[in-house]
């Protein structure tokens, strides 16, 4: 979790600094900061413009638009001839429905900028909206003249030249995203503001600097160390953490983002002391630590519910309990909507993408909650086609959603993200359903008020769990993570062009680095010593990370250059990857689940060790689904010595993967129709309660049986 920036009574900063720390932080996701840093500089400089315009453009990310179209006027009453800001301006009054003052501010934008094509773009929008569609055809049309990938302009060229009854002409093939053409400070300007953000701040944190407080050191360093993380430098980025915890308080995040720094950059010597801490600080209610940081480094399941508990009050800040809605009016059907920002090509919606097309449109209504911007193609357009509506709300404020799915009187909000980039767990704030579930996106409980119902299975959530949630336990018969029977694989080209050896024996973990403990590293190694010619497959993070790890196994005893890294690859080629590998080892505490999914369906054995938490655990839980029990062991000394015996084993190994092969088309892991029914039943008992007037309980979805519908 970001730390707050100085009190504005602190030490003056200079004004650049605040703006470019203000941009840093807004190009890294943190809006909170980014405000506070902007108000700091107008409570110095009433006067900045581009605070105020910043501050504006944060404010909408944050869904206040009313405020934000207040800092754009005050923005444009100190530099009226900005065309950017009148253009930022005007798409708040088109969100907020005041259609003649959004032309109106157009106008002021392309008559400042004639080449302004998301302007025109924007100005058609609003003359349709106004009933002209003959004048909104012509500002599509110059849209597309000054800027022929505009994809949205030419959608909408062509929808209304179909509707006014001319013929379509050829539309341009090669789609582009136009958010940014009208964004006040683009994707480059927000890395040329880190950029220079990053080397202000080191100056400001040297010993020199005699002017700095303690706090805004700290302060300081954290905020570069952050931004050094998002750039892929975590031992730098570590470093920076270290020196800004040595002085700062108690009660800061600052343990937990030197625990994912040092985990992102193999630094592994000082993870004992720093987990002590970070397990005191949870005991005596301190949360200093992100959640799913947390998860790469315990198994404890008690500190997982602490530590969500503690940063989802910090998150979304202390509340009463969220009030109960009254149940939705039965219908004809159960109105289910499913919430993301990852409505894309990624692990969760890869599960789930059969499961929406397989859901009984007789009974249920499944309607899509995209609150990440739209990107790629593809797996998007699949996913987009499996749901009867698809709401695209990424520019609502949370209440704003959580109003929208009322107003559709939706019966179950299911999240889809929980504690991972991008979530918008404030929604669930302001209750937007009757029925609040946890599916699988944040593999643990949320530990918030708000949230009735996490679905898993006996083997993820074992009888005596129970403790370990906040939510109500909802188990399935079979595995807790579905499987999308349409993932393709592609041809894989021949171990040599992998950088693979043709006859040694392969292990692969595809497992992010970040998840690789020190003690299953060790294991890894032993495996290597014992078995001459044999490698260890690996995902590349990036080449410093790679380089350390080499480090590792050199220190281990074991020549750097057997471990061998795979880089990026389009989804069908990545599963192809599996096809050339001979055994899939899987990382403790926090387990492969989708990827040794992913294995399994490439035809690749796996073994796991399981653990006491949700994410130690769904590993086991994915390979008895399959199946495949013998392949799960119980402590790291009989993990290695199955791998090794299978390693060993060319007939034994051989028959497993014809067994891994076969489930596919044989096992409970692979019926996906069958988790789509009991899925659906468990829905139809959570509203069952809910319209009955009782409360959220616990309970079992039975296996279905032989010839039910």
């Amino acid at each position: 979790m970001p730390s707050e920036p100085p009190p504005a009574d602190g030490p003056r900063l200079p004004d650049e600094l605040l703006l470019n720390q203000g941009l840093a932080q807004l190009h890294l996701g943190q809006l909170p900061q980014a405000r506070a840093s902007l108000e700091r500089l107008l409570s110095q400089n009433p006067a900045h413009f581009d605070a105020h315009y910043l501050l504006a453009t944060v404010l909408g990310q944050q869904g206040e638009m009313e405020a934000a179209l207040r800092a754009f006027d005050q923005a444009l009453a100190l530099r009226d001839n900005h065309p950017l800001a009148h253009g930022n301006r005007a798409a708040l009054l088109l969100h907020l429905g005041r259609h003649a003052e959004a032309l109106q501010a157009y106008d002021q934008a392309i008559a400042l900028k004639p080449d302004f094509a998301a302007a025109h773009f924007r100005r058609g929008v609003v003359l349709q909206a106004l009933g002209q569609p003959e004048a909104a055809l012509q500002s599509h049309a110059r849209a597309l003249q000054l800027q022929p990938a505009l994809d949205e302009a030419r959608q909408a060229w062509l929808a209304l030249k179909a509707q006014l009854g001319d013929q379509a002409p050829q539309a341009p093939e090669t789609p582009a995203d136009p958010t940014q053409a009208e964004a006040g400070f683009d994707a480059r300007d927000n890395q040329r503001a880190a950029a220079k953000y990053l080397s202000q701040v080191e100056s400001l944190t040297t010993p020199a600097d005699a002017g700095a407080s303690a706090e805004a050191t700290w302060q300081a360093l954290a905020e570069r160390g952050q931004a050094l993380a998002r750039l892929q430098q975590p031992a730098e980025a570590a470093q920076l953490f270290e020196r800004a915890l040595a002085i700062a308080p108690e009660g800061t995040m600052l343990p937990g983002l030197l625990l994912g720094a040092l985990r992102s950059s193999m630094g592994w010597d000082q993870l004992p002391a720093l987990q002590a801490r970070i397990e005191h600080d949870l005991a005596t209610g301190i949360g200093s630590v992100e959640p799913i940081t947390w998860l790469l480094q315990s198994d404890d399941p008690a500190s997982h519910r602490q530590c969500s508990r503690l940063f989802g009050e910090r998150l979304l800040g202390a509340a009463a309990a969220v009030p109960l809605l009254p149940p939705t009016a039965a219908g004809p059907r159960i109105r289910v909507a499913y919430l993301s920002a990852d409505f894309a090509q990624h692990a969760v919606m890869t599960a789930l993408a059969e499961v929406f097309e397989l859901h009984d449109r007789s009974r249920f209504d499944i309607h899509a909650y995209a609150y990440g911007k739209p990107e790629g193609a593809g797996m998007r357009d699949r996913l987009r086609a499996g749901f009867e509506r698809y709401h695209e709300v990424h520019a609502l404020s949370d209440a704003e959603i959580a109003r929208h799915l009322r107003e559709q009187q939706i019966d179950i909000a299911v999240d889809l993200m929980g504690y991972t980039e991008g979530t918008r767990l404030g929604t669930f704030r302001h209750r937007p359903a009757p029925v609040a579930v946890n599916l699988i996106g944040y593999p643990g409980t949320l530990g918030l008020d708000g949230f009735d119902y996490i679905v898993g299975d006996a083997t993820l959530m074992p009888p005596g769990s129970e403790r370990f949630y906040s939510e109500q336990l909802v188990r399935l018969p079979g595995c807790y993570l579905p499987v999308d029977r349409r993932r393709p694989i592609a041809l894989a080209p021949p171990r040599q062009a992998l950088g693979l050896p043709e006859g040694g024996f392969v292990f692969c973990a595809f497992s992010h680095p970040r998840k690789i403990s020190p003690d299953v590293f060790a294991v890894w190694m032993r495996l290597l010593r014992q078995l001459p010619g044999s490698v260890l497959w690996l995902v590349e993070d990036s080449e410093a990370t790679s380089q350390r790890l080499r480090g590792h196994a050199e220190r281990a005893g074991v020549e750097g250059e057997r471990l061998v890294f795979a880089g990026r690859a389009r989804f069908d080629q990545y599963l192809a990857r599996y096809t050339r590998a001979d055994l899939f080892l899987d990382t403790l505490p926090y387990n492969a689940l989708a990827t040794i999914s992913d294995a399994l369906w490439a035809g690749l054995p796996a073994i796991t060790c399981t653990g006491q938490g949700y994410v130690a655990r769904g590993a086991t839980s994915i390979l008895q689904a399959a199946g495949l029990p013998e392949l799960v062991t119980s402590s790291l000394a009989d993990y290695e010595a199955l791998a090794l015996r299978l390693a060993r084993s060319p007939d034994e190994l051989a028959a497993l993967k014809e067994r891994v092969l076969a489930a596919k088309t044989a096992s409970v892991l692979t019926d996906t129709p069958a988790y789509a029914r009991s899925l659906e039943r468990a829905y139809g008992q959570m509203v069952a309660r809910s319209r009955a007037g009782l409360p959220p309980a616990a309970f079992d979805v039975p296996a279905e049986s032989a010839g039910s519908a």
